[in-house]
């Protein structure tokens, strides 16, 4: 049966089986979906997954953030087995195939039975209580030739110290140098590699350089329900200790970290009474074993653990405390991983947003976005106000330019009109031909949108005249300005080939048809939005008028300054 294993930029996953005998699965934030996800980055109705002749097809349904395959974006395209679909910051991998076999299925979380209680040592500690070493201590470096380390001897023997306990003391140091060399190794390592995978993969290699451990894994709670324990990374000391077969993890001792939120130490797992002689921890063999929580802020997401199948008192306490730090390390990764996912994300939509808004208005559409933790720019009912203006005989002026000069001359005109639409914070919505159509109150309403549409009109005019006069334009031309307000749908709209947000209503329309009506350089509005601006510019009556596409006529209005 074909599945998406779904995987948040935390890390954290869980798997959708797809109905073969279902031919259409629909992806989004919204319930109604047959895959919810719970995902601020995601669309409520955000992309499907249709059933083809031969395979599937994936199709985004007119997403803000987009769809991705295989880190391209995509409209439409076919699925195929392992494929990688990005829908916003969700990873979804697409299988059709049984997957091979990997290190992660050998790792069986069983449901522990209860035993005779036998007698065992086990330590428990604060997960978050991490001793701070001296970081000169662990500076000193043991790197060092045979004669000093002879020398040193020497001098110790003197001072009354046993060969022994020098070399132990030497052993420490280095020791220490390998604990301060792994720390630093992971800080460095969460700026280097982006695969959160990866990170964790590496991260575990660090710790079997410090940490004598026969296997350990990672081990992610699940992302609604606690019970749900993924692994994530399995790690063997050696390929003789692989061959064994499958790990038996306990969740006896995950469950204790996790609700408990404690470090656990035990130098006899079988016979420790805490443990109840687990299932797994008998089968296994396992005489010591380290469990750590993995943090996300205040939240235990998952852990690390260590066995050893050695003899009693494998692993120290100084080791746990290690364990630990190595813990809040990988801590930081997860959250770094996650922030990364949701900058990435957030700049890819900046980069969407600049061609039509201003700064000020993208900062106020993503900060809303993170508060609401949804997408501001799905489609909705608001109230906003028009702006349509076009150069008048721009057909008869072309035909004495050419191709080239218009483009220069469009682009200079467009390019100060625009300055002051985002000046009022205004949307550029499109640019058709020598018109151009703006919107103010969309994707957000704000007060005084009819108020700053006329203001953007009036310095559009005057802005224009100063062009006029200053030669700066290779033509001289008049402009129209229509202006209007009323309820309209915002939204993406279009086909899954190609999207654009814009808006669309009867209040669209009404705006068009007053730009087209006015006199050059006039600025029209509608009954609407002169009632909201009423008194705040010297407005005069022009009177109803019949426009096109309107049974009945529209009553107009100047704005004179």
């Amino acid at each position: 049966m074909p599945s998406l294993n779904i995987i948040g930029s935390d890390g954290r996953g869980s798997t959708f089986l797809i109905d073969k005998d279902k031919e259409e699965i629909t992806i989004g934030r919204s319930e109604k979906n047959d895959l919810v996800l719970s995902d601020g980055s995601v669309s409520r109705y955000h992309a499907k997954i249709v059933k083809a002749e031969k395979g599937y097809m994936i199709t985004d349904l007119g997403s803000f953030n987009g769809t991705r395959l295989n880190e391209k974006s995509i409209q439409t395209a076919p699925l195929s087995h392992e494929d990688e679909i990005r829908v916003g910051t969700v990873k979804l991998n697409f299988i059709t195939e049984k997957p091979k076999p990997s290190p992660l299925d050998s790792v069986i979380l069983t449901a522990d039975t209860e035993h005779e209680k036998g007698q065992g040592q086990m330590i428990e500690k604060s997960a978050k209580d991490i001793p701070q070493e001296d970081s000169q201590e662990l500076l000193i470096s043991t790197e060092t030739d045979k004669s000093l380390i002879d020398s040193s001897l020497i001098v110790a023997a003197k001072k009354g110290k046993q060969k022994a306990e020098v070399k132990e003391e030497l052993t420490s140091l280095e020791r220490m140098n390998k604990v301060l060399f792994v720390l630093y190794e992971i800080s460095r390592q969460l700026h280097t590699i982006h695969d959160f995978n990866e990170l964790l993969k590496k991260i575990m290699d660090f710790i079997f350089m410090v940490i004598d451990a026969d296997y350990g894994f990672v081990i992610l709670t699940g992302e609604k329900k606690k019970d749900d324990l993924v692994p994530v990374v399995v790690k063997y000391r050696d390929d003789k200790v692989k061959a064994k077969g499958e790990l038996r993890a306990s969740r006896t001792i995950i469950n204790r970290v996790v609700k408990d939120k404690v470090a656990i130490l035990t130098s006899n797992a079988m016979t420790d009474s805490r443990f109840d002689q687990a299932q797994s921890l008998l089968m296994q063999q396992i005489q010591s074993a380290m469990c750590v929580p993995l943090w996300k802020k205040d939240k235990v997401i998952g852990v690390i653990q260590l066995d050893s199948v050695g003899g009693d008192d494998q692993f120290t306490e100084d080791d746990l405390e290690l364990l630990k730090a190595i813990g809040c390390q990988m801590a930081m990764v997860i959250e770094q991983a996650s922030l990364n996912e949701q900058i990435r994300e957030e700049e890819r939509m900046r980069n969407r947003l600049e061609r039509f808004h201003s700064p000020q208005v993208i900062e106020m559409i993503l900060k809303e976005s993170q508060e609401e933790k949804g997408n501001i720019m799905e489609s909705k009912d608001l109230t906003a106000t028009i702006l349509f203006t076009d150069i008048i005989g721009f057909t008869s002026i072309s035909e004495e330019m050419s191709p080239r000069e218009i483009n220069l001359m469009l682009n200079q005109f467009f390019s100060r009109m625009t300055d002051i639409i985002f000046k009022y914070d205004g949307m550029i919505d499109k640019f058709i031909g020598d018109c151009l159509m703006a919107v103010f109150g969309a994707p957000r309403e704000r007060k005084k949108d009819p108020e700053r549409a006329t203001r953007a009109a009036l310095e559009i005019r005057q802005e224009l005249a100063k062009m006029m006069e200053s030669g700066e334009l290779e033509k001289k031309f008049n402009i129209r300005i229509g202006i209007n307000t009323g309820k309209v749908v915002a939204g993406n709209i279009g086909s899954p080939n190609r999207m654009e947000y814009t808006v669309i209503g009867d209040p669209v329309n009404i705006a068009a048809r007053l730009e087209s009506i006015a006199n050059p350089n006039q600025i029209l509005i509608g009954e609407e939005t002169c009632r909201l601006v009423k008194g705040k510019f010297k407005i005069q009556k022009v009177g109803p008028k019949k426009v096109k596409g309107k049974a009945a006529e529209v009553m107009v209005y100047e704005v004179l300054s």
